[in-house]
């Protein structure tokens, strides 16, 4: 990809292929025109250029369209189907969502350099200072309390990456999203962050013949992962002196409330609260996201896991108010209508985890609209949720 300077950037300019902050982060989607706030952002967080693979596109060709839009791509300059209230509303939840972007890409990705800087550090028996982590934890929770459309951006942002630095960015995030919803203040949501951060470092010590087996797992293979809880927490309070009321998060992240986890076996009331919120942002990032042995569960399918199976596992409480925010087809999740029309959810219903709204982004023949269209599905009967979808076939 080539550099493109932002000096040579305007409010308007499209590309035909996707603009980049880096080579995995995604600025603007193929043929998304770049806005006059897109360009503050840039200069808001010192980025001079961007890359991309693609040609600014002429006035000829401003309405060719591209098949393959990329993560983060939320095209909101089109007419609206139907000119109301509620669309209107819609359109700004999505507008805010592109606004964020940028801020989101910069902060994920310094979450993500430290934290791999940090664990291999630590696999090597070398240690950090927490000062950087509680600045990262502290972007974190500003940026999650301030925008609302955070699960849009989580679930339709796409990292590359050693797995384990990336899952630990992305049940932070969501751990704190859930934090947020339980109206935690802004020290305690900066605490969740920072145990959050920290609670897998015990996998450093686990072989990556183990870690990295695509195989099934032996008996002894289990066992060895099965203890970097405990190593974790003795890395933490011993190595890194976080103090215990954080540390305790990385010991207990794998128990469960009905007593059946490890290592210690644990009742609920045993279970710190800050424990029973990264459980659940820590199994729901693991599920929707790629492993070495599988790949990735669709969110729908994550959600549907997590409220049926593993209900034993959770604060009952915790995990329906996670399903009431994002609904059961999570809020930033791709799905197929009944009468076969594409699209994303960008809104839950509260209490009617099945009935969310609706961007519908393609008709039934699988063409792009030309328009903005909304379908909210508690006022809509005649509709309902066929399927869910990756959200690379929604745009």
């Amino acid at each position: 990809m080539r550099k493109i300077s932002i000096r040579d950037l305007e409010p308007g300019s499209k590309f035909n292929k996707s603009i980049y902050l880096d080579k995995d982060t995604v600025f603007v989607g193929a043929d998304q025109p770049i806005t006059q706030q897109d360009l503050d952002r840039l200069v808001q967080f010192g980025i001079t250029f961007v890359l991309t693979d693609g040609e600014k596109v002429t006035a000829d060709g401003q309405d060719k369209t591209s098949a393959g839009a990329g993560p983060g791509y939320f095209d909101t300059n089109l007419p609206f189907y139907q000119d109301d209230e509620n669309s209107t509303r819609y359109k700004y939840l999505l507008e805010k969502a592109n606004t964020s972007k940028v801020e989101f890409s910069a902060v994920f990705k310094d979450c993500f350099d430290l934290v791999q800087k940090t664990y291999r550090s630590a696999s090597e028996g070398r240690y950090t200072e927490i000062r950087e982590f509680r600045e990262i934890a502290e972007r974190i929770a500003d940026h999650t309390k301030a925008n609302s459309q955070i699960p849009i951006l989580l679930l339709s942002h796409a990292h590359s990456g050693y797995y384990l630095y990336t899952h630990i960015c992305y049940a932070t995030f969501f751990s704190v999203m859930l934090g947020n919803f339980l109206e935690f203040s802004r020290p305690k949501l900066i605490d969740l962050a920072l145990a959050s951060l920290f609670a897998d470092i015990g996998m450093v010590t686990v072989p990556e013949e183990v870690s990295e087996k695509k195989g099934t797992l032996s008996e002894l293979d289990l066992k060895t992962i099965k203890r970097h809880p405990v190593t974790g927490y003795q890395i933490l309070t011993q190595k890194l002196k976080l103090k215990n009321s954080l540390a305790i998060v990385a010991l207990q992240h794998h128990e469960a409330v009905d007593g059946s986890g490890y290592p210690q076996r644990i009742l609920a009331n045993q279970i710190e609260e800050l424990t029973k919120v990264f459980m659940i942002g820590d199994q729901f990032a693991a599920m929707i996201h790629p492993r070495p042995y599988r790949q990735a569960i669709l969110p729908y399918e994550a959600m549907k896991i997590m409220i049926s199976e593993n209900v034993n596992r959770f604060d009952l409480k915790m995990v329906r108010l996670f399903l009431n925010k994002l609904s059961m087809f999570p809020v930033g999740s791709g799905v197929v209508l009944s009468d076969l029309r594409l699209g994303m959810v960008i809104e839950s219903n509260k209490d009617k985890p099945l009935r969310p709204v609706i961007r519908v982004t393609k008709d039934a023949e699988g063409k792009r609209l030309k328009h903005l269209e909304f379908v909210d599905l508690m006022k809509d009967l005649n509709l309902y949720i066929q399927q869910a979808i990756p959200f690379s076939q929604i745009y």
